[in-house]
């Protein structure tokens, strides 16, 4: 039975939390990885970008700062959905590579060095889209969306406690 790196890095950390954490931890440890697995996905999609523009209603977006603030979280996605290609490739390279009795430990740390370039043009390409973003906005619309965005967490943290006490 093959499984991708991802399930099997999730198989050995959900391993780790029985062990570590004993039954009693384990739920809260599962609750806090599939609350960074959601953060992750809404930074793939455009993060706070998608926010303001859900929200373009309550902040008043033009239709040009909407068509500006879509194009940028657009071209980021672009970007993501390449580089998150490459790096699957590699990690397919370094997963075989790993599979010799002797690894060749040079080859792959190259291949290794690649994923984390791959990665860090992704966290390069969102500083970039949030920065021109904020940019797009008016300052009294910025002050609005962060108001915003705090009652939501506050809404959605106090949601995530009470579901960690029950």
């Amino acid at each position: 039975m093959k499984m991708d790196f991802r399930k099997s890095a999730r198989m050995l950390v959900l391993l780790a939390g029985i062990v570590l954490v004993g039954l009693t931890g384990l739920t809260e440890a599962k609750a806090d990885m599939e609350h960074h697995a959601m953060m992750m996905r809404m930074m793939m999609h455009g993060g706070p970008v998608t926010f303001y523009l859900m929200n373009r209603d309550r902040l008043g977006l033009s239709g040009d700062q909407a068509r500006k603030l879509s194009d940028l979280k657009a071209a980021f996605r672009k970007t993501a959905i390449m580089e998150k290609a490459r790096i699957k490739v590699l990690h397919l390279d370094v997963m075989k590579d790993m599979m010799h009795r002797k690894i060749d430990t040079g080859e792959v740390r190259k291949d290794m060095d690649r994923i984390l370039a791959h990665k860090k043009k992704i966290m390069d390409s969102y500083l970039d889209m949030i920065a021109k973003a904020h940019l797009i906005l008016s300052p009294k619309q910025f002050e609005k969306v962060k108001k915003l965005w705090r009652e939501t967490m506050m809404m959605h943290h106090g949601m995530m406690e009470q579901h960690h006490h029950q």
